[in-house]
């Protein structure tokens, strides 16, 4: 074990989602001891499923986690401790973001964010009305997502059927707190983007249909960290269900930034 990494999924996945797991195994297989939390309500956690209760909520839970999981590899590795890194897809992407700008770069040696939840295509109106509904019916099911459909969001159809098949994930309508605060999460980042001063590798589905990618140019240009890349693809949201030779370039990009800055 050389490094330590923690990783943030998108909504209604888990700590066990294909997407998570076919990320934890290419970091394990480079050296890397990996944590993963399931947030209340997702996979094995006890709570409403997909019910999120608020941004606080959410990075609280994330620096939880990350806390955790250098602790636990201090302590496992004779008290020396071990460069931490956050990987982060699409609403986890967000959520390392936000983790990274709370524990500071003394704490967190780098970013990765695969297709990061930036923005979203929500209007004022839009939110004002999932304010009103979240405050008298915040865990009612009621807002439908097309863009989330599996077909929309994996291109390789093995690893589409895997994430179709999985039995631990939310796939109803969202409920109208988890759309707030999935929307309030994308407002909070895009407005901090200039806090922004740990090493980051955004890595950019142009084909993405879940997330509004129009705010990535704004975090390229208004962050103050001095190593920032970003890297875009031809590919939809799922950027892990790619085929080949796609997976393999998104892939190799993902390990050799992390080897580079984990020396």
């Amino acid at each position: 074990m050389r490094y330590i990494y923690d990783i943030y999924s998108g909504f209604g996945a888990h700590s066990q989602y294909p997407t998570v797991r076919y990320a934890s195994s290419l970091l394990a297989k480079n050296g890397f001891a990996v944590y993963a939390l399931d947030l209340p309500g997702h996979g094995l956690s006890p709570g409403t499923r997909g019910y999120l209760t608020g941004v606080d909520d959410l990075i609280e839970d994330g620096v939880a986690v990350a806390k955790h999981a250098k602790s636990d590899a201090i302590a496992s590795n004779n008290g020396d401790s071990l460069p931490l890194f956050l990987l982060g897809s699409s609403m986890g992407g967000a959520i390392a973001l936000k983790v990274a700008e709370r524990l500071g770069k003394d704490f967190v040696q780098g970013v990765v964010m695969l297709a990061p939840m930036l923005s979203l295509k929500v209007g004022s109106f839009e939110r004002m009305a999932l304010s009103f509904l979240s405050i008298i019916l915040p865990s009612i099911p009621l807002i439908p997502s097309s863009a989330t459909t599996p077909d929309k969001q994996y291109r390789d159809s093995q690893r589409r059927a895997e994430c179709e098949a999985d039995a631990l994930s939310y796939k109803g309508n969202l409920r109208v707190s988890s759309a707030l605060t999935c929307v309030d999460l994308a407002i909070e980042i895009s407005q901090s983007f200039d806090d922004v001063t740990v090493p980051f590798l955004c890595m950019l589905a142009e084909e993405d249909v879940v997330v509004d990618n129009s705010k990535v140019g704004e975090l390229m240009k208004k962050s103050k960290s001095e190593d920032k890349t970003l890297k875009k693809y031809a590919a939809l949201h799922g950027l892990l269900c790619e085929p080949a030779p796609l997976i393999g370039i998104i892939e190799d990009d993902m390990i050799q930034w992390l080897l580079q800055r984990s020396s």
